[in-house]
Order: C-alpha cells, then sequence, then structure tokens
C-alpha cells in the first residue's frame, strides 16, 4: 500500500549532512534508504567511514506541514524513554526552527519490517513483544501528558462529519447514532498509565536478529490502557492477514489478557472506522499521495469485518 517516494539523503541540504556527519564524528560512506511508512520526509540509515552507524529522519514544512511537528513529538518522546527498551533511541536532533529543517539521529537497529500478510506466527510474535514492553513502560515516564481519549476523540469524531455523505455505505449509515455512541464509549476505558504508541502498524515495527520487535516512530504516544496498541494493531490483522488467520481469535485473545470485554475492542475499532471514512474522502495530504489509498484500503476491511463479526453482534442487534 506504499509507493510514495521520500527524500533522500543526497538531497538534503549540506546544513543537515554536516550536522548528522559531525553528530556520528565520521564520514557517511554508505546509506540505505527507507521506503515504507508515508512521510515524505528522509529516512535513511547512515554507515560511517568507522564503522559507527545511524539512522536519520528530517523534514520540512515545504514537504509537509505537519511532518516538522510529529518530528519535534518524537523527539519529545524519546527524550523521556528510559534506555534498555526494544526501541531506536534518540542519538540527537537538529531544529532550524518554524521555517527550517527538523531531522533526528536514532541509534541504528538492525532489522526489516515485518512480513505481510501477517500469519498467526507472526502475530503471536508482536502480542507477546507488546506485553513486554507495556510492562517496561508502565507507569509512563513523567514527561508524558497527553492520554488516548484527548488524542482519538477528534478521530472519532469522524463519523459526525461523513454522516452527510451521500455515499456513506448504506449498511454504516443505518447505524449512524449506533456507531457514534459505542465510539464515544470505548474512549472511557482506554484511560491508563502505560505509555501506548498509538499508531502500531507494519512499517512501525522493525524485527530484531534474535525474532523480537523493535518499535518506531513515537510522533504520537500517550498515555493509556496497554490493551490499545494490540487492539489498534489488530485492524492490519483484519486488512492484512493470511487467509488461514481468525481475526476474531485473535481479538479475543487480547480481550482475554487485558480482562476487558471483546465489544470494547469492537467499540474502538468502530471510533478509527470513523476516522477512515472521513479522511479517506479528502484530498491527499501535500507529499502523502498514497495515505488517502491506504486509509480507504482499511475502512473498507473494516466495514466487511464488523458485518460479519461474532464480537460486532451489538452492532447488528441494538
Amino acid at each position: 500500500m506504499h509507493g510514495h517516494r521520500r527524500l533522500t539523503w543526497d538531497e538534503l541540504p549540506t546544513s543537515v549532512r554536516d550536522w548528522a556527519e559531525g553528530v556520528l564524528g565520521s564520514p557517511v560512506t554508505r546509506v540505505v534508504h527507507a521506503t515504507g511508512g508515508y512521510s515524505p520526509g528522509t529516512a535513511d540509515a547512515l554507515f560511517c567511514a568507522d564503522g559507527r552507524a545511524g539512522f536519520l529522519k528530517a523534514g520540512h514544512p515545504s514537504l509537509n506541514p505537519h511532518s516538522p511537528a510529529l518530528l519535534r513529538s518524537e523527539r519529545s518522546v524519546l527524550s523521556e524513554l528510559p534506555p534498555g527498551l526494544p526501541i531506536a533511541g534518540l542519538v540527537d536532533s537538529l531544529d532550524e526552527g518554524p521555517d527550517g529543517w527538523v531531522a533526528l539521529l536514532l541509534e541504528y537497529v538492525a532489522g526489516v519490517q515485518p512480513p505481510l500478510p501477517w500469519t498467526d506466527v507472526s502475530i503471536a510474535g508482536a502480542l507477546a513483544s507488546l506485553a513486554e514492553l507495556a510492562q517496561a513502560l508502565t507507569p509512563a515516564p513523567a514527561g508524558i501528558e497527553g492520554t488516548a481519549a484527548d488524542a482519538l476523540a477528534p478521530m472519532f469524531d469522524g463519523w459526525r462529519q461523513v454522516s452527510v455523505e451521500p455515499d456513506l455505505d448504506p449498511w454504516l449509515a443505518d447505524r449512524l447514532d449506533l456507531v457514534q455512541a459505542r465510539s464515544a464509549a470505548a474512549l472511557a476505558h482506554t484511560a491508563g498509565e502505560t505509555l501506548i504508541h498509538l499508531d502500531l502498524r507494519a512499517d512501525n515495527l522493525l524485527q530484531g536478529p534474535n525474532g523480537g520487535l523493535i518499535v518506531v516512530d513515537w510522533a504520537w504516544a500517550v498515555r493509556g490502557a496497554p490493551w490499545v496498541d494490540p487492539a489498534l494493531l489488530a485492524i492490519e490483522f483484519i486488512s492484512s492477514g493470511d487467509a488461514s488467520v481468525d481475526p476474531d481469535a485473535w481479538i479475543g485473545r487480547i480481550a482475554t489478557a487485558h480482562g476487558i470485554s471483546t465489544s470494547v475492542i469492537v467499540d474502538l475499532l468502530v471510533g478509527v472506522l470513523g476516522f477512515f471514512e472521513n479522511v479517506g474522502r479528502q484530498p491527499d495530504p501535500p507529499g502523502l499521495p498514497t495515505v488517502r489509498r491506504f486509509q480507504r484500503f482499511q475502512a473498507a476491511a473494516l466495514r466487511n469485518w464488523l458485518r460479519m463479526s461474532r464480537h460486532a453482534q451489538h452492532l447488528r442487534t441494538e
């Protein structure tokens, strides 16, 4: 679902490249360009003459007006995280101000994105890794003040915004009051003291040499309940799982592991569907020509799943 073009190391201004080499302490002699994700900014693994390595992310308002703010948010989160976690830690950052470049130099972590489609084996491994990470991040660092409910509420308002759309799927149009109510109800269950990522997808995960997962791209991290991240990742089990994968079974396991009802997870995903239904109708953001297509793809998968899921009976009978 990708295909957009990121900026490359060679296209960065000299000021950014000089800064990165200065922090690394050695000239960059080899670059491995990352193509996943949706940011138009650079995402390059840098390998230096003396054997040092780092991972550079850089953005500018001319590429996308929101990219620098996301990099600043990620910098703030990473600066609060304790050492020893399965993440790419922050080495240093560059910030040229409102109209300039923002760059993060991260630790280089060897790994590859988990291959799609998701399988039962890869799902089990991912959920085990997330459980360990959630334990290490509870309680959340004191500097993280945002909450999952505050972050998700504007997204879930998508149902109100699409309520006037004539092309809304009739199955959803007949349930607008219900899906709005269930989305709002889910927010109360997201409260917690764990630092959660809130944007988990395969392109925000790396599979390390030992098989464990490294979680990257922390711009959206907030305080919340530990079930939220695995529940959001389950969207990919629904949309991009192997034919043998039973998403309902995995959602049942997530609910059991966290002591919540499967209907709470369904209601959260209903809220996310409202977000996808809304933004999928909007023009492509600057520099992100494939993200709307991806959001429409996710929306279609969630719609079809809700019609059939044994966990979504309350959407069909109320």
